[in-house]
């Protein structure tokens, strides 16, 4: 299966359903099935501000303050698989276009995200000449599967995330 590598929290926000937008500096031809890997690198400072920040938090689905992202989140490991509809300029895509319904809550409240434009705009690069990946049906593995990212996409056998989708 074709697959990515995201730092957290970035690939986390993909596997909940916050993130549907991927923004990359390449374009790709590819469509379909597209596995998320969460990168090894800790960016611990972005952890850090994120766990303490109410939005953020709920970004992830984890209370505020309640866990130390840096220890709870997977890295290094293939963690959902979602399908790659589509990939588009960023400078014709617009993430208020997006399905509201399929946003995620935060889990204080169980509020509605709803701000979809800033929470994608947050989320991604959206300066000149890059390219978002329109991200669809994201399912999370029932266990990590580790493996080694790389750089582009590269490919991690079926068989091995086959058996730990819901």
């Amino acid at each position: 299966m074709k697959t990515i590598s995201l730092y957290q929290p970035w690939a986390q926000a993909v596997a909940r359903g916050s993130k549907r937008i991927e923004t990359r500096s390449w374009f790709t031809h590819y469509r379909g099935p597209l596995a998320i890997h969460a990168g090894a690198y800790k960016h611990l400072g972005t952890l850090r501000r994120w766990q303490n920040d109410w939005f953020w938090c709920g970004v992830l689905g984890v209370r505020l303050n309640s866990v130390d992202l840096a220890k709870v989140l997977p890295f290094g490991a293939v963690i959902a698989v979602c399908e790659l509809v589509d990939v588009v300029p960023v400078k014709v895509l617009d993430p208020a276009e997006l399905d509201e319904d399929r946003f995620p809550v935060f889990p204080d409240t169980q509020r509605p995200l709803r701000n979809y434009r800033f929470t994608e705009r947050m989320l991604g690069n959206y300066s000149a000449g890059r390219y978002g990946w329109v991200l669809d049906n994201v399912r999370v593995l029932k266990e990590p599967l580790p493996c080694r990212g790389r750089q582009g996409l590269f490919n991690v056998p079926d068989e091995l995330i086959t058996p730990l989708l819901p």
